[in-house]
């Protein structure tokens, strides 16, 4: 019920770019998503989803995080593709990103199989995607099954979140946040983000309506002074200090 709710409650209130009267969000409804995606990386994507999900393989899972609702610690690899990673328009955000913003770095808390590590990396070659998996198996797969396109713009880190986080120096243009599912670890990582983002750091956070502790945070996040823009998708939220801005935010159609 409660996310039914929040589903219907953002139908409600979401505008297209013809509502919006921000010159950046505008910019980014107008330009990045509507951006195309060539045909040989959506046929790519495809193929690399649809072997993970023929694959039935089991692995032993080390979840750090809220965990999945239906699964336990020993999983089949198609299993966890049923329920990880970014789909559909979602996924193809990624690579619009990654496109149209130009990152020289690029930070994913959460590789899970490597879905939208992929579609990050594919949207700019030039672009350096690190990401930080703390369970060792689902890590391993991704690696191998990233190797097999021949990424080499992606470095892989075995690593909980807030030891990468404490420990790591370099500044991230983006970053995309998918994999604790829980309001207060999402608090505690943007925080340990502070020092390794600038002003115009674009921050990715998925599933803002996993749970009411999720969306309870996200609108917590929308309120704090940190950050002057914030945008809701539904499914993500997007939001950026930007301090040279006036305090907005905006529930887009996506």
């Amino acid at each position: 019920m409660f996310q039914l709710k929040a589903y219907f409650d953002y139908w409600i209130h979401a505008k297209g770019r013809h509502g919006t009267h921000s010159p950046y969000v505008y910019d980014f409804l107008d330009k990045c998503v509507t951006s195309k995606i060539p045909n040989e990386v959506k046929n790519e994507y495809v193929l690399y989803r649809k072997k993970l999900l023929q694959d039935k393989t089991k692995i032993t899972i080390t979840d750090l995080g809220a965990g999945s609702r239906k699964m336990g610690n020993q999983r089949m690899i198609s299993e966890i593709a049923k329920n990880a990673g970014s789909k559909g328009k979602y996924g193809r955000l990624l690579y619009q990103l990654s496109n149209y913003y130009n990152p020289s770095l690029i930070l994913e808390l959460g590789t899970s199989l490597g879905l939208g590590t992929f579609m990050l990396a594919k949207g700019n070659q030039d672009t350096k995607v690190v990401t930080i998996e703390a369970c060792s198996t689902t890590l391993q797969v991704a690696k191998d099954r990233l190797a097999e396109h021949q990424l080499r713009n992606i470095e892989f880190i075995n690593s909980s979140f807030q030891e990468f986080l404490t420990n790591e120096k370099r500044v991230f243009d983006v970053v995309f946040i998918d994999g604790d599912h829980r309001g207060r670890s999402l608090v505690e990582q943007l925080n340990l983000l502070d020092s390794i983002s600038h002003d115009e750091t674009i921050f990715v956070l998925d599933d803002i309506r996993w749970s009411e502790d999720m969306y309870d945070t996200w609108k917590s996040i929308v309120q704090n002074e940190k950050y002057h823009l914030s945008m809701d998708l539904l499914r993500m939220g997007i939001i950026a200090k930007r301090k040279h801005q006036q305090k907005e935010h905006f529930i887009v159609k996506f």
